[in-house]
């Protein structure tokens, strides 16, 4: 048999790679003459080429690979609709995979960003000491000014005086300011705890560590609440505080203190 085979069938040899072998990043770069910081350009330039030779390559050892192979004879031996069927499938799936590595990516992001984002908040919290003089400026710049005209009337300062046993109108903010501080404080500071669930799980609640102080500004019968948040070694009002300067029931002689 293989005395009458020899003749009709011609031994073709093996067809030689058409892959080209190119270096490794390391030593074409130093084969360009990189490593100066004039050639740094050059250099990157250089790995980045490297880079998508070898994904160039990487492409074309798995469109030669046997399994790549037989799937395209498979393909191709279908009609055409088969064809366009196929290709849909093949991607829809490769939609699929790479979607999910999208979401995995983002929540590995933001699952990162929350951790190292919390360490950070929770390092640079204020101290619960440093609240009263930050409520003092506060209370100085921002409240007083405000709620100064009303003070004015002679009822009201008449109760203030009364309290205080000063003569408020000589004084001026400050002797307010200790009025206020003497009902108002020390504040309800706590951390917030906002309702966060790590992977959809109820019992794995994560805290964020920023400071939140809440002052009663008025009585408890009829209160003034207002709340500060720190942050950043900062106090500041809470966005969205609507404060009613017209409530001075804290100057009430009746109040619950």
């Amino acid at each position: 048999w293989r005395c009458w085979l020899k003749p009709h069938f011609k031994e073709t040899p093996p067809r030689p790679s058409t892959i080209k072998k190119r270096p490794t990043m390391a030593r074409e770069v130093a084969a360009r003459g990189g490593g100066g910081r004039g050639s740094s350009g050059g250099a990157a330039a250089a790995g980045w080429e490297v880079v998508l030779t070898n994904a160039g390559d990487s492409l074309e050892q798995a469109r030669r690979h046997p399994v790549a192979v037989a799937a395209a004879e498979q393909i191709q031996r279908l009609p055409r609709g088969g064809q366009l069927l196929a290709v849909a499938v093949c991607g829809a799936l490769v939609f699929s995979l790479l979607s999910a590595l999208l979401n995995a990516l983002y929540m590995l992001a933001m699952t990162l960003s929350f951790v190292f984002g919390g360490a950070y908040m929770a390092s640079k919290a204020p101290s619960k000491e440093s609240f009263e003089p930050a409520f003092e400026r506060w209370f100085l710049e921002d409240y007083y000014p405000k709620v100064a005209p009303k003070l004015e009337q002679a009822s009201l300062m008449g109760k203030l005086e009364q309290w205080l046993g000063v003569n408020t109108r000589q004084s001026g903010a400050s002797w307010a300011y200790r009025f206020w501080a003497s009902r108002c404080l020390p504040a309800g500071i706590s951390d917030w705890l906002p309702t966060v669930s790590a992977w959809g799980s109820a019992h794995s609640d994560r805290r964020l560590l920023v400071k939140i102080a809440r002052v009663n500004l008025g009585t408890q019968a009829s209160p003034v609440m207002v709340t500060f948040v720190g942050a950043l070694n900062f106090w500041m009002l809470a966005p969205r505080v609507s404060i009613d300067f017209s409530n001075l029931s804290i100057l009430d002689a009746k109040a619950t203190v």
